[in-house]
């Protein structure tokens, strides 16, 4: 791929907006050259991901020129030079939302759907890129097994698989460890050291140092520092166990995830639960919200009943919010932020089901996140990094006795994280139990004291 003086992409004076929403640029003046790598941040709503998109020709001009000169030089559109890895899955090859929901974690039906080769292609490219995004090994795999990090970086090894001129993407480094980072990064810089050009959208703390191109989108101040949280004594019955892991062993396809692994988390305790990709942290989480088949096979008891038990899976329900990558894939997108957050409460995803004292909460909970000005918006219609701020909202909701957030901040910029912290801390009262599962332990709300550490089997 040889370097090309002619832009990728070149903005004068421009305007865009979405159709029946306000402008997100104005005025915006910007060159993309092939060989260059721009880091694009801002807080949720500013921008970023429709920046993205219309670097593929999305969205209305209504002021400005907006060129694409390479491809108009070598008689192409851009989508054909160009390709746009976002957070959202949005490939007609695979759909997460074509499985039920837990089809990951049962053996039988999960080997349905394409391999990762078989979705990424296979050429001398593809192979590169798995390796970078740390995927080789996982080629034969079906998709629908793979975690929603695995699946974006799968994602990304097919954009890069084919090739592209310019490739963008928004958060690569989300969910990955030290080791996996520094893989892709290489890559990546490699990538673009041979012509392509790159643009990521990411957390300023997240920006490698090469590169150097920096384009900061809106504006807005972190919110007030958060209300700490102080553990209860261990007496009025806050020393009584909600969740339980006994002599738990687990070895998903022939490869130890767990062996004889106990845990016993007590009323009004919270934890931050650390590990790096594949030691086992969502399995954990999805074994406490019954979502893996094999709780039922494993010693797994939630407020001192085991699974399986004769339990009603619905009164469970209402004692637990949560946030998981999967439930997001799965839940009906047509309603208004109000109403998907409401549905926290309901515990099911059709609108409607609580009552306007309720209502007034939700709207109230939306206000702290920075989002009250958008309840009323249909949830496709609100950017990426609003929409996960409202599943945090949704797990907040009912203000739950359990509350269970696998990787709740992944992808978000710094200021949602503090809005999302702070929140936490103003929600949850001394008899709730937390567990968050992160890569990173500052993005644990204030008061988290005790850290479980999983490791690599």
């Amino acid at each position: 791929m040889k370097n090309t003086t002619a832009p990728l992409a070149l903005y004068e004076g421009v305007t865009l907006a979405r159709p029946g929403q306000a402008a997100f640029l104005r005025g915006f003046d910007w060159s993309w050259l092939a060989g260059t790598a721009w880091w694009v941040e801002g807080p949720a709503g500013c921008g970023k991901t429709s920046l993205c998109e219309s670097l593929l020709g999305h969205h209305i001009t209504q002021a400005g020129v907006r060129r694409w000169p390479l491809a108009e030089e070598t008689k192409r559109e851009p989508w054909q030079m160009l390709r746009l890895v976002p957070w959202q899955e949005n490939s007609r090859l695979f759909r997460l939302g074509d499985y039920f929901h837990q089809q990951r974690w049962h053996a039988a039906e999960s080997m349905e759907g394409p391999t990762v080769l078989e979705y990424c292609g296979e050429n001398g490219a593809v192979f590169a890129a798995l390796e970078a995004v740390d995927l080789f090994g996982r080629m034969n795999q079906p998709m629908v097994t793979l975690s929603s990090g695995q699946m974006r970086r799968a994602r990304l090894a097919r954009a890069l698989g084919e090739e592209p001129v310019g490739l963008i993407v928004e958060e690569p480094f989300a969910g990955l460890d030290n080791a996996q980072r520094r893989r892709l990064e290489d890559y990546l810089k490699a990538r673009v050291a041979g012509g392509m050009g790159l643009v990521i959208t990411g957390r300023e703390a997240d920006r490698p140092a090469w590169i150097v191109n920096h384009l900061v989108l809106g504006g807005g101040a972190h919110p007030s520092s958060e209300t700490d949280h102080s553990e209860p004594e261990s007496e009025g019955g806050f020393n009584e166990p909600v969740l339980e892991f006994h002599g738990l062993s687990l070895a998903p396809g022939g490869r130890a995830l767990f062996s004889d692994f106990s845990w016993v988390i007590r009323k009004g305790e919270w934890w931050g639960l650390l590990g790096e990709n594949g030691s086992g942290k969502s399995t954990l989480m999805a074994l406490a919200a019954g979502d893996h088949p094999q709780v039922y096979a494993q010693d797994v008891r939630l407020f001192g009943a085991r699974r399986g038990s004769g339990e009603s899976i619905w009164d469970l329900k209402k004692k637990i919010g949560q946030v998981a990558p999967e439930i997001q894939t799965y839940a009906r997108h047509n309603l208004t932020l109000l109403e998907m957050v409401a549905t926290g409460i309901t515990d099911r995803f059709v609108p409607g089901g609580i009552n306007a004292e309720q209502q007034a909460e939700v709207r109230q909970l939306l206000g702290e996140l920075g989002l009250g000005e958008m309840a009323d918006r249909p949830y496709p219609q609100t950017p990426s990094g609003a929409q996960r701020l409202v599943w945090l909202a949704r797990a907040l909701a009912k203000r739950p006795e359990l509350l269970l957030l696998d990787e709740p901040f992944q992808g978000m910029d710094g200021r949602s994280i503090a809005l999302g912290r702070a929140a936490i801390g103003r929600r949850l009262g001394k008899g709730t139990t937390l567990v968050m599962s992160t890569h990173d332990a500052a993005e644990l709300p204030a008061g988290v004291v005790r850290m479980k550490r999983l490791g690599v089997g």
